[in-house]
């Protein structure tokens, strides 16, 4: 048995031998150095950059069309121009208006609105107006017009419509009609 071990022993020798004999190469021979190659003179063109989307700006509303001014005043200003506070100051003189009153006035598309509360000794209401907005928002939706919301609040209360100037004011006293219609009567000035 030791003859065949040693038998074994020389024959991978001589193998190594007459193959070469070293050490086998590296698995991952290591590349050769890249030569620097000379820069050109001309510096390549940048390519143009692709231009970025541009932000869709939300167009400005369209300006509202001119419309006559309604000759309808409260506290001899036109119905269609009236300031919310002078409307609250013109009904605080007629005895309907609370001192401290929470005003609604907002804009939704084309139209404004303005209301808020009344009330003197047990009566209690509302005070409210629908006109073509000076500055219209933004939005694609609009409020209700004059037209159709005065005719919704015609059986409740007190109603002025002015067609022309696309402006309603209407007063609402809870059950009570006719003071409704006085009250209206006592500010607005046809």
């Amino acid at each position: 048995m030791a003859r065949s071990k040693a038998v074994i022993v020389l024959s991978v020798c001589s193998l190594l031998v007459a193959c070469g004999g070293t050490t086998p190469p590296p698995e991952n021979p290591t590349p050769p150095e890249p030569k620097e190659e000379p820069k050109p003179a001309v510096e390549p063109k940048e390519e143009p950059k692709a231009e970025e989307p541009k932000k869709e700006e939300t167009p400005p509303p369209p300006a509202a069309p001119e419309l006559p001014k309604s000759e309808a005043t409260i506290g001899g200003v036109s119905i269609s121009e009236i300031d919310p506070k002078a409307l609250v100051a013109a009904l605080q003189k007629a005895g309907w208006a609370p001192e401290n009153v929470e005003i609604n006035h907002g804009t939704v598309g084309k139209y404004e609105s303005v209301e808020f509360g009344l009330l003197k000794g047990n009566d209690k209401g509302t005070f409210e107006m629908v006109r073509r907005a000076a500055n219209p928002s933004g939005s694609s939706g609009s409020m209700m017009g004059p037209k159709d919301q005065a005719a919704m609040h015609e059986k409740l209360g007190a109603v002025y419509l002015d067609e022309k100037a696309d402006v309603a004011v209407w007063v609402v006293i809870e059950g009570k009609p006719a003071v409704a219609k006085k009250v209206l009567d006592s500010v607005l000035k046809k």
